[in-house]
C-alpha cells in the first residue's frame, strides 16, 4: 500500500458552532470578558512561490484544503529526507512573513499564549502517544519544533483555509483569507494551526489525507460540509483513515482539552468538544474511529 494517499494540507472542518461564534463581546481568548478582536478587510499579497509550484497549484480540489498528489508528496519527502523540522536545535524560533498583517500576527500570538497556559488533569493513551500530557508547555513544544515560519498564500483554491506545501518547504505554514474571514472560536483557530503542524512531519510523509466517501453524510443523513467555509466534502481528499493524522490528532487534542483541561472555561471546553466531534467525523476507517471513541471514553 502506498504510504501516503494524497496530501491535503489545510484545514477543513465541517459547519456548526454558529451560536458560539455570534456571541457579543467575546474575547479572543474564551468568549467572555473582553472586546472581540476586530479584523479589518485585508487584501493579501501572497508570498511569491517558485514558478513551478505556482503552476502546480492551478487545478486543485474544491473543498477547503490544499491537495497535492502522492507523487508530489513522495518527491517532497525524498527532497527533504535529511531535513530536520526540529528547528530549535539550530536555535531558531518561528517567524511571520512580512505579508502577514500585524493584527493577524497579534491574534495568533495571543491564541498560542492561551494554549501555552492550558493545564490538564490527565491524558488519554492516544494523546500521550501523539502529544504527551495535556499541558500548554507540551503543546507549545509540539508547535515550535515543527513550524519555522507563517505566511499568507492562496493555498491552491478559493475555499482553502490554511496549508503546508511540502514541495516548497515542509516547515512553513500558510494562511489564506478564509482563516480570518469567518468568526470562529479561538480553540477552532488553534485546531487549524495544530492540524497544519502535523502536516510538517517528513518522516511520516506529511500525514497525507484520504479521499472522503461519495456520498459523504453525517449521522442525520446530511451532506458533510466544512465547518469553516461550508464547502461540500464528498469525494474530496479531506478525510483520514488513522487516529494519528492531522484530523485524528486534532480530534484527540481537542477532546482531551474538553475532558481534562483543569483551568479552561466552560465555553472553551464546549467549543473544544464541538470541533473535536467534527474532526472525528472525518475519520472514515471503522477500526480507527472505534479506537478513537474508546480512547475518548477512558
Amino acid at each position: 500500500m502506498r504510504r501516503i494517499l494524497g496530501l491535503g494540507c489545510v484545514l477543513s472542518l465541517a459547519l456548526a458552532a454558529q451560536a458560539a461564534s455570534q456571541e457579543d463581546g467575546r474575547s479572543i481568548f474564551d468568549g467572555s470578558g473582553a472586546e472581540a478582536l476586530r479584523m479589518p478587510e485585508v487584501r493579501f499579497q501572497p508570498s511569491q512561490p517558485p514558478a513551478a509550484a505556482a503552476q502546480s497549484e492551478a487545478a486543485r480540489p474544491s473543498s477547503d484544503l490544499y491537495y497535492f498528489s502522492p507523487e508530489e508528496a513522495e518527491q517532497a519527502a525524498e527532497s527533504f529526507s535529511a531535513y530536520s523540522w526540529k528547528y530549535r536545535i539550530w536555535g531558531k524560533a518561528w517567524t511571520f512573513d512580512s505579508d502577514v498583517p500585524a493584527q493577524i500576527q497579534a491574534q495568533m500570538r495571543a491564541d498560542l499564549a492561551f494554549i501555552k497556559g492550558i493545564r490538564g488533569k490527565a491524558a488519554t493513551p492516544l494523546h500521550q502517544e501523539i502529544f504527551g500530557a495535556v499541558d500548554g508547555a507540551v503543546y507549545t513544544d509540539f508547535f515550535d519544533s515543527r513550524v519555522s515560519a507563517i505566511g499568507m498564500d492562496g493555498c491552491g483554491n478559493g475555499n482553502a483555509v490554511a496549508c503546508v506545501i511540502p514541495v516548497r518547504n515542509p516547515s512553513r505554514m500558510w494562511l489564506t483569507e478564509n482563516f480570518v474571514k469567518f468568526d470562529h472560536p479561538q480553540i477552532a483557530r488553534m485546531m487549524v494551526v495544530f492540524h497544519e503542524a502535523r502536516h510538517t512531519e517528513v518522516s511520516h510523509f506529511f500525514w497525507g489525507h484520504a479521499r472522503c466517501p461519495k456520498p459523504f453524510k453525517d449521522g442525520q443523513g446530511r451532506d458533510m460540509k466544512s465547518i469553516w467555509t461550508g464547502a461540500l466534502l464528498a469525494g474530496e481528499p479531506a478525510c483520514d483513515k488513522t487516529p494519528k493524522g492531522s484530523y485524528g490528532s486534532s480530534a484527540v487534542m481537542l477532546k482531551n482539552i474538553q475532558k481534562n483541561c483543569s483551568n479552561c472555561t466552560a465555553k472553551v471546553r464546549m467549543d473544544a468538544g464541538l470541533f473535536a466531534d467534527d474532526q472525528l467525523g472525518r475519520i472514515t476507517d471503522p477500526d480507527a474511529r472505534r479506537q478513537m471513541e474508546e480512547d475518548f471514553n477512558r
